[in-house]
């Protein structure tokens, strides 16, 4: 199985989850400094990761690579299912899942910030991760009905700009939704509204409406007629 994408157009945790059954090899081209990075997966769990071929040894670096690729949402992807080998490298076993979704919350760029105004609902979670816990108690009985940024700004007192970056990690851990919206109702045309209130039996039937189609004909009505009475008159 091979996948191919770009990170600015899928976000990193959500290609983890596509890949959490998979094992294999996942290259992020130029995705972190301009340099091509190499995660080696084994159903879900990280066993190494290379920076242009050079291995990251300590896990504390690797999961700061992975949250700054997973922030700047640059680079395309690849990935590459292959069985492990008896001699393949291990470095480390870390979730990638949880991995990406315990980014500090202060590390969002403006531009990949949610809108003032979307408004995002709660899901059904799993389960929430530690970095969120907070997060989450304080905004889920807002989000049930869905709120924005700018409402939950009115309901908690936290500025706008904060909010927006707690609903992107929100989101990018799957416990919110952004929520589609209703389509504007077209309006009822006049004699639409006049039919549905006469058969509720709240009006009386409006006085006929004029006629300017009738009016503006009136001269050419006038012309045949006075035609067809020439014509009478002579057969006559």
């Amino acid at each position: 199985m091979a996948l191919f994408g770009d990170l600015a157009h899928h976000a990193f945790t959500d290609l983890a989850k596509v890949l959490r059954p998979q094992t294999g090899s996942l290259y992020l081209h130029e995705a972190y400094q301009g340099r091509t990075l190499e995660l080696t997966l084994l159903q879900g769990q990280l066993l190494a990761l290379y920076i242009d071929g050079f291995p990251v040894t300590v896990p504390n670096k690797a999961t700061q690579v992975l949250q700054d690729v997973s922030t700047l949402r640059t680079g395309a992807f690849e990935f590459q299912k292959r069985p492990m080998n008896s001699n393949e490298q291990t470095l480390y076993v870390l979730p990638l899942l949880e991995t990406l979704q315990n980014v500090p919350l202060a590390d969002v760029p403006a531009e990949r910030r949610p809108h003032p105004d979307t408004r995002f609902q709660s899901l059904a979670p799993a389960a929430v991760p530690g970095a969120l816990q907070a997060t989450w108690t304080e905004l889920a009985p807002h989000l049930r009905a869905g709120a924005s940024a700018t409402e939950l700004s009115r309901a908690t007192g936290r500025t706008i700009q904060d909010l927006q970056i707690s609903l992107y990690h929100l989101r990018a851990a799957a416990l919110i939704g952004p929520v589609r919206s209703a389509e504007p109702l077209t309006p009822p045309t006049t004699q639409a509204n006049g039919q549905a209130e006469r058969q509720a039996g709240h009006m009386t039937d409006p006085a006929p409406a004029a006629q300017p189609t009738l009016t503006a004909s009136a001269p050419i009505i006038n012309r045949l007629l006075g035609a067809l009475r020439r014509l009478t008159g002579a057969r006559s």
